[in-house]
């Protein structure tokens, strides 16, 4: 597990991402509706062991074998930089986390695979085939990306999460025009958003029963 965008930051509206690559890659990251304040470090491993930058230059544990940890992949850069460059100062801060529990990752091993911890495509797998056999089950498709829209992004999908965000996405910047003539919501607390930014009660969420009035 390779987790990026993990540097402590201000006012991110994604962070602490995973690339899932099949047919194309999608990005998964935390979305935390606002925007967040990262500056603050958890400075502990909490599924794993906790070792300084120096620890690991005594030790000659090379880049290589430190990206086998699933930790964070720009503190692994920052070890590399380091590593090469022995004439760099290290700060007595500076550290990484080497995930030792099966289906731990992140910068502080803080999260967990569910259903099935030996990878991250086989628990995401697992997640849609579980929503396969639920009674009257949600229909899957290319509704996950915005597909309406001809753009230049690379190998990355884009959803429809990435238009009128402010942020340009398209190298033409097709996903920021027109903006004032779409109509933006936001769902309450106890609301589930859709795929496509439609609110729902949160009651309805995977209660086995698909209403076509609804596109989820």
């Amino acid at each position: 597990m390779l987790l990026y965008n993990t540097e402590s930051s201000d006012n991110v509206e994604q962070f602490h991402c995973v690339y899932y690559t099949k047919d194309s890659t999608v990005k998964y990251c935390v979305r935390p509706g606002t925007n967040v304040s990262l500056s603050s470090a958890m400075n502990k491993c909490l599924h794993g062991e906790k070792l300084a930058f120096s620890e690991l230059l005594a030790r000659e544990v090379s880049p290589w074998e430190v990206l086998q940890w699933s930790s964070s992949v720009e503190q692994v850069d920052d070890y590399a930089r380091l590593f090469y460059n022995r004439l760099e100062p290290v700060e007595e801060q500076s550290y990484l986390c080497n995930c030792t529990k099966e289906g731990s990752f992140g910068k502080s091993c803080e999260y967990e695979l569910l259903f099935d911890p030996s990878s991250f495509s086989k628990a995401l797998q697992k997640v849609f085939d579980a929503n396969d056999v639920i009674k009257g089950h949600q229909i899957w498709g290319s509704i996950l990306f915005y597909v309406a829209l001809v753009c230049d992004y690379g190998l990355l999908c884009l959803d429809w999460r990435n238009i009128c965000d402010g942020a340009q996405n398209c190298m033409d910047g097709h996903d920021e025009e027109n903006c004032d003539l779409l109509e933006f919501n936001e769902c309450e607390d106890d609301e589930y958003r859709c795929v496509d930014g439609m609110c729902i009660s949160e009651e309805y969420w995977l209660d086995g029963e698909l209403d076509d009035k609804i596109p989820l």
